[in-house]
Protein backbone atom coordinates (compact mmCIF):
# COMPACT_ATOMS: atom_id res chain seq x y z
CA UNK A 1 0.00 0.00 0.00
CA UNK A 2 0.87 3.73 -0.23
CA UNK A 3 0.13 6.33 2.36
CA UNK A 4 -0.48 8.84 -0.07
CA UNK A 5 1.24 12.90 0.17
CA UNK A 6 -1.00 14.64 -2.41
CA UNK A 7 -4.61 12.77 -2.88
CA UNK A 8 -7.25 14.66 -4.95
CA UNK A 9 -9.31 14.84 -8.19
CA UNK A 10 -6.76 14.11 -10.83
CA UNK A 11 -7.75 15.91 -14.10
CA UNK A 12 -5.49 13.69 -16.27
CA UNK A 13 -7.19 10.69 -15.56
CA UNK A 14 -10.85 12.39 -15.51
CA UNK A 15 -11.51 11.92 -19.30
CA UNK A 16 -11.14 8.24 -19.18
CA UNK A 17 -12.86 7.75 -15.52
CA UNK A 18 -16.51 7.74 -15.31
CA UNK A 19 -16.29 7.27 -11.59
CA UNK A 20 -14.08 10.10 -10.58
CA UNK A 21 -15.79 13.05 -8.64
CA UNK A 22 -14.21 16.59 -8.17
CA UNK A 23 -13.15 17.60 -4.46
CA UNK A 24 -15.38 19.43 -2.40
CA UNK A 25 -14.19 22.76 -1.46
CA UNK A 26 -15.01 22.54 2.40
CA UNK A 27 -12.90 18.99 2.90
CA UNK A 28 -9.18 18.25 3.50
CA UNK A 29 -9.87 15.28 0.87
CA UNK A 30 -5.86 14.77 1.31
CA UNK A 31 -5.57 14.51 5.29
CA UNK A 32 -9.04 12.52 5.14
CA UNK A 33 -7.45 9.92 2.21
CA UNK A 34 -4.78 9.63 4.38
CA UNK A 35 -6.53 8.67 7.35
CA UNK A 36 -8.54 6.07 5.20
CA UNK A 37 -5.39 4.20 3.89
CA UNK A 38 -4.05 4.12 7.18
CA UNK A 39 -7.63 2.59 8.64
CA UNK A 40 -7.64 0.24 6.27
CA UNK A 41 -4.05 -1.13 6.74
CA UNK A 42 -4.78 -1.47 10.54
CA UNK A 43 -8.04 -3.37 9.86
CA UNK A 44 -5.80 -5.62 7.41
CA UNK A 45 -2.97 -6.44 9.57
CA UNK A 46 -6.15 -7.25 12.33
CA UNK A 47 -7.30 -9.90 9.80
CA UNK A 48 -3.84 -11.53 9.56
CA UNK A 49 -2.73 -9.81 6.78
CA UNK A 50 1.37 -8.54 6.32
CA UNK A 51 1.10 -4.89 5.48
CA UNK A 52 3.89 -3.17 3.86
CA UNK A 53 3.03 0.36 3.46
CA UNK A 54 5.27 2.81 1.46
CA UNK A 55 5.10 6.79 1.64
CA UNK A 56 4.38 9.14 -0.85
CA UNK A 57 6.56 11.94 -1.77
CA UNK A 58 4.87 15.29 -1.82
CA UNK A 59 7.10 16.38 -4.80
CA UNK A 60 5.65 15.92 -7.56
CA UNK A 61 2.50 15.70 -6.58
CA UNK A 62 0.80 12.52 -7.19
CA UNK A 63 -3.04 12.59 -6.69
CA UNK A 64 -3.53 8.98 -7.79
CA UNK A 65 -0.12 7.48 -5.50
CA UNK A 66 -2.53 5.66 -3.17
CA UNK A 67 -3.35 3.25 -6.16
CA UNK A 68 0.18 1.33 -6.31
CA UNK A 69 -0.75 -1.67 -8.19
CA UNK A 70 -1.50 0.25 -11.73
CA UNK A 71 2.68 0.74 -12.07
CA UNK A 72 3.90 -2.34 -10.55
CA UNK A 73 3.16 -6.34 -10.16
CA UNK A 74 5.06 -8.98 -8.11
CA UNK A 75 5.48 -12.40 -9.05
CA UNK A 76 6.31 -15.76 -7.62
CA UNK A 77 9.09 -16.59 -9.90
CA UNK A 78 10.88 -13.73 -8.65
CA UNK A 79 9.87 -11.14 -11.02
CA UNK A 80 8.47 -7.70 -10.71
CA UNK A 81 6.53 -5.52 -13.66
CA UNK A 82 6.61 -2.05 -13.86
CA UNK A 83 3.72 -0.61 -16.20
CA UNK A 84 3.63 2.27 -19.25
CA UNK A 85 0.74 4.41 -17.09
CA UNK A 86 -1.86 6.51 -19.33
CA UNK A 87 -0.85 9.96 -17.83
CA UNK A 88 2.12 12.08 -16.95
CA UNK A 89 1.40 11.97 -13.85
CA UNK A 90 0.58 8.85 -13.10
CA UNK A 91 4.17 8.13 -14.53
CA UNK A 92 5.53 9.98 -11.63
CA UNK A 93 4.55 7.43 -9.24
CA UNK A 94 7.42 4.60 -10.80
CA UNK A 95 10.10 5.20 -8.13
CA UNK A 96 13.14 3.20 -8.61
CA UNK A 97 14.05 3.39 -4.36
CA UNK A 98 10.58 1.58 -3.97
CA UNK A 99 11.31 -1.25 -6.27
CA UNK A 100 15.29 -0.97 -4.41
CA UNK A 101 13.41 -1.53 -1.81
CA UNK A 102 11.67 -4.92 -2.79
CA UNK A 103 15.20 -5.99 -4.67
CA UNK A 104 16.87 -5.45 -0.79
CA UNK A 105 14.04 -7.86 0.86
CA UNK A 106 13.14 -10.40 -1.56
CA UNK A 107 14.72 -12.26 -4.14
CA UNK A 108 13.99 -10.80 -7.03
CA UNK A 109 15.45 -12.36 -10.45
CA UNK A 110 14.42 -10.20 -12.99
CA UNK A 111 12.61 -6.39 -13.39
CA UNK A 112 10.40 -6.52 -16.57
CA UNK A 113 10.39 -2.74 -17.52
CA UNK A 114 7.26 -1.75 -20.03
CA UNK A 115 6.71 1.79 -19.36
CA UNK A 116 8.77 2.70 -22.30
CA UNK A 117 5.80 2.67 -24.27
CA UNK A 118 4.19 5.01 -22.89
CA UNK A 119 5.71 7.52 -24.96
CA UNK A 120 4.28 5.60 -28.00
CA UNK A 121 1.04 6.29 -26.79
CA UNK A 122 0.51 2.86 -25.60
CA UNK A 123 -0.72 1.76 -22.06
CA UNK A 124 -1.27 -0.86 -19.92
CA UNK A 125 -2.05 -0.57 -16.39
CA UNK A 126 -0.95 -3.33 -14.00
CA UNK A 127 -3.30 -5.43 -12.26
CA UNK A 128 -5.78 -2.59 -12.82
CA UNK A 129 -5.80 -3.25 -16.61
CA UNK A 130 -4.87 -7.15 -15.85
CA UNK A 131 -7.14 -9.91 -13.95
CA UNK A 132 -5.38 -12.84 -13.37
CA UNK A 133 -6.61 -16.06 -13.02
CA UNK A 134 -3.17 -18.23 -12.76
CA UNK A 135 -4.66 -21.27 -11.66
CA UNK A 136 -6.16 -21.76 -15.10
CA UNK A 137 -3.56 -19.80 -16.67
CA UNK A 138 -5.13 -16.93 -17.76
CA UNK A 139 -5.36 -13.30 -17.87
CA UNK A 140 -8.62 -10.93 -18.47
CA UNK A 141 -8.36 -7.66 -20.02
CA UNK A 142 -11.18 -4.96 -20.70
CA UNK A 143 -9.94 -3.15 -23.75
CA UNK A 144 -9.65 0.69 -22.39
CA UNK A 145 -7.70 3.67 -23.56
CA UNK A 146 -5.46 2.72 -20.44
CA UNK A 147 -5.16 -1.24 -21.51
CA UNK A 148 -3.84 -1.45 -25.06
CA UNK A 149 -4.25 -5.17 -26.58
CA UNK A 150 -1.19 -5.68 -28.74
CA UNK A 151 0.22 -4.67 -24.60
CA UNK A 152 -2.05 -7.22 -22.82
CA UNK A 153 -0.94 -9.94 -25.49
CA UNK A 154 2.98 -9.21 -25.11
CA UNK A 155 2.62 -9.55 -21.33
CA UNK A 156 0.54 -12.87 -21.20
CA UNK A 157 2.65 -13.93 -23.79
CA UNK A 158 5.98 -12.97 -21.40
CA UNK A 159 4.33 -14.55 -17.94
CA UNK A 160 2.25 -17.70 -20.16
CA UNK A 161 -0.76 -16.83 -19.84
CA UNK A 162 -4.01 -16.28 -22.49
CA UNK A 163 -4.97 -13.53 -22.72
CA UNK A 164 -9.22 -13.08 -22.84
CA UNK A 165 -9.74 -9.73 -24.18
CA UNK A 166 -13.27 -8.23 -23.76
CA UNK A 167 -15.41 -4.43 -24.15
CA UNK A 168 -17.42 -3.24 -21.19
CA UNK A 169 -19.15 0.26 -21.07
CA UNK A 170 -20.43 2.70 -18.59
CA UNK A 171 -23.69 4.09 -19.24
CA UNK A 172 -22.40 6.89 -21.31
CA UNK A 173 -20.92 4.19 -23.68
CA UNK A 174 -17.25 4.90 -22.63
CA UNK A 175 -15.17 1.99 -21.80
CA UNK A 176 -14.75 1.20 -18.48
CA UNK A 177 -11.69 2.27 -17.58
CA UNK A 178 -10.06 -0.76 -15.60
CA UNK A 179 -10.68 -4.73 -16.03
CA UNK A 180 -10.62 -4.98 -11.99
CA UNK A 181 -13.73 -2.38 -11.77
CA UNK A 182 -16.19 -4.77 -13.68
CA UNK A 183 -14.37 -8.08 -12.74
CA UNK A 184 -13.36 -9.78 -9.84
CA UNK A 185 -11.86 -13.54 -9.58
CA UNK A 186 -11.45 -15.34 -6.53
CA UNK A 187 -11.00 -18.68 -6.00
CA UNK A 188 -13.90 -20.54 -6.31
CA UNK A 189 -16.05 -17.70 -7.59
CA UNK A 190 -15.86 -14.68 -10.41
CA UNK A 191 -17.73 -11.58 -10.21
CA UNK A 192 -18.76 -9.38 -12.87
CA UNK A 193 -20.51 -6.95 -14.85
CA UNK A 194 -21.89 -8.89 -17.44
CA UNK A 195 -24.69 -6.56 -18.23
CA UNK A 196 -22.06 -4.23 -19.23
CA UNK A 197 -20.36 -5.87 -21.97
CA UNK A 198 -21.51 -6.58 -25.40
CA UNK A 199 -24.18 -9.08 -25.96
CA UNK A 200 -21.69 -10.55 -28.67
CA UNK A 201 -19.62 -10.92 -26.15
CA UNK A 202 -21.06 -12.12 -23.18
CA UNK A 203 -22.05 -15.74 -23.68
CA UNK A 204 -18.03 -16.31 -24.30
CA UNK A 205 -16.83 -14.37 -21.34
CA UNK A 206 -20.00 -15.90 -19.32
CA UNK A 207 -18.90 -19.29 -19.91
CA UNK A 208 -14.73 -18.54 -18.87
CA UNK A 209 -16.38 -16.91 -15.55
CA UNK A 210 -18.40 -20.55 -14.70
CA UNK A 211 -15.35 -22.57 -15.17
CA UNK A 212 -13.77 -20.68 -12.04
CA UNK A 213 -16.64 -21.55 -10.19
CA UNK A 214 -19.74 -19.93 -9.10
CA UNK A 215 -20.19 -16.74 -11.22
CA UNK A 216 -22.05 -13.50 -9.73
CA UNK A 217 -23.33 -10.96 -12.15
CA UNK A 218 -23.27 -7.69 -11.12
CA UNK A 219 -25.21 -4.99 -12.39
CA UNK A 220 -24.36 -1.37 -13.16
CA UNK A 221 -25.47 0.39 -9.92
CA UNK A 222 -23.67 -2.45 -7.92
CA UNK A 223 -19.91 -1.86 -10.31
CA UNK A 224 -21.01 1.93 -10.15
CA UNK A 225 -20.55 1.06 -5.93
CA UNK A 226 -16.97 -0.48 -6.29
CA UNK A 227 -18.33 -4.21 -6.00
CA UNK A 228 -16.41 -5.36 -8.63
CA UNK A 229 -13.37 -4.28 -7.44
CA UNK A 230 -12.70 -6.51 -4.85
CA UNK A 231 -9.32 -8.59 -4.19
CA UNK A 232 -9.08 -11.85 -2.31
CA UNK A 233 -5.74 -12.04 -0.16
CA UNK A 234 -4.87 -14.68 1.87
CA UNK A 235 -4.42 -14.15 6.04
CA UNK A 236 -1.42 -15.48 8.12
CA UNK A 237 -3.15 -18.82 8.55
CA UNK A 238 -3.50 -19.24 4.62
CA UNK A 239 -6.97 -18.53 4.96
CA UNK A 240 -8.69 -16.88 1.97
CA UNK A 241 -9.92 -13.08 2.65
CA UNK A 242 -11.75 -11.04 0.31
CA UNK A 243 -10.99 -7.11 0.80
CA UNK A 244 -13.93 -4.90 -0.50
CA UNK A 245 -15.43 -1.60 0.44
CA UNK A 246 -17.76 -0.35 2.99
CA UNK A 247 -19.81 1.12 -0.02
CA UNK A 248 -19.04 -1.98 -2.35
CA UNK A 249 -20.65 -4.47 0.40
CA UNK A 250 -23.49 -2.40 1.25
CA UNK A 251 -23.94 -2.53 -2.42
CA UNK A 252 -24.53 -6.29 -2.57
CA UNK A 253 -27.66 -8.31 -2.26
CA UNK A 254 -28.34 -10.62 0.48
CA UNK A 255 -27.98 -14.06 -1.74
CA UNK A 256 -24.93 -12.32 -3.30
CA UNK A 257 -22.70 -12.25 -0.19
CA UNK A 258 -24.43 -15.39 1.27
CA UNK A 259 -22.59 -17.16 -2.22
CA UNK A 260 -19.26 -15.51 -1.41
CA UNK A 261 -19.10 -15.92 2.20
CA UNK A 262 -19.47 -19.75 1.31
CA UNK A 263 -16.02 -19.61 -0.47
CA UNK A 264 -14.03 -17.02 1.45
CA UNK A 265 -14.01 -14.14 4.71
CA UNK A 266 -15.07 -10.96 3.87
CA UNK A 267 -13.58 -7.94 4.97
CA UNK A 268 -15.73 -4.56 4.34
CA UNK A 269 -13.24 -1.23 4.66
CA UNK A 270 -14.49 2.45 4.79
CA UNK A 271 -12.92 4.16 1.97
CA UNK A 272 -15.43 7.01 0.79
CA UNK A 273 -13.31 9.83 0.15
CA UNK A 274 -10.80 7.71 -1.96
CA UNK A 275 -13.39 6.30 -3.42
CA UNK A 276 -15.46 9.39 -4.59
CA UNK A 277 -12.33 11.97 -5.72
CA UNK A 278 -9.74 8.94 -6.96
CA UNK A 279 -12.39 7.07 -9.01
CA UNK A 280 -11.33 3.36 -7.40
CA UNK A 281 -11.81 1.66 -4.57
CA UNK A 282 -9.83 -1.69 -2.31
CA UNK A 283 -8.78 -3.50 -4.64
CA UNK A 284 -6.73 -0.45 -6.34
CA UNK A 285 -5.07 0.28 -3.02
CA UNK A 286 -3.45 -3.51 -2.99
CA UNK A 287 -0.63 -4.35 -4.66
CA UNK A 288 -0.42 -8.17 -4.22
CA UNK A 289 3.66 -9.00 -2.87
CA UNK A 290 4.38 -12.71 -4.21
CA UNK A 291 7.98 -12.68 -4.43
CA UNK A 292 9.98 -14.80 -2.65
Amino acid sequence: MVCPAAFGFNAQTAASNGFQRPSPADVDVALQARRESAAMADALARAGVDVTMWSDTPDPPKPDAVFPNNWISTHPGGRIHLYPMATPNRRAEVRAELVDSLVARHRVLEVVDWTGHAAQGRHLEGTGSLVLDVRRGRVFACRSPRTDPELVAAWAAREGLEPILFDAHDAAGRPIYHTNVVLCVGDGFAACGLAQVPEGERAALRARLDEIGVCIELDPPQIDSFAGNMLQLVDAHRDPLLVLSSTAHAALRPAQLRAIERRTELLPVAIPTIEAIGGGSARCMLAELFLP
